[in-house]
């Protein structure tokens, strides 16, 4: 049981439109705070609190370069093939089971 809770943290982790968008732009290649807020067009308070959960939940490492951290993803094949099943899934085309 302790390995799902382990998972769900994860998919927590994930389930939010900035931590989704924070995540694919990691998945080009490792960045600093300030180029995740250019890139993703948030306040740089609002990418650290999403950051932090990231790296809680294991997807995200960060390493300080000279006065900025950089950070990059934890696992990128993982963390990469999740956002790319992810993209491809359509709601509107999950058939209700029942």
């Amino acid at each position: 049981m302790k390995e799902y809770h382990k998972r769900a943290k994860v998919l927590q982790a994930m389930a939010h439109p900035a931590r989704l968008q924070v995540l694919e732009t990691l998945a080009c290649g490792p960045a600093c705070v300030c180029e995740l807020v250019w890139k993703t067009r948030r306040r740089q308070a609002n990418v650290s609190q999403h950051l932090m959960l990231l790296r809680q939940a294991g997807l995200v490492k960060a390493t300080r370069q000279g006065k900025n951290m950089q950070y990059k993803l934890a696992q990128p094949e993982i963390t990469s093939n999740l956002l790319k099943c992810l993209s491809q899934t359509d709601p509107s085309k999950i058939s209700k089971q029942g």
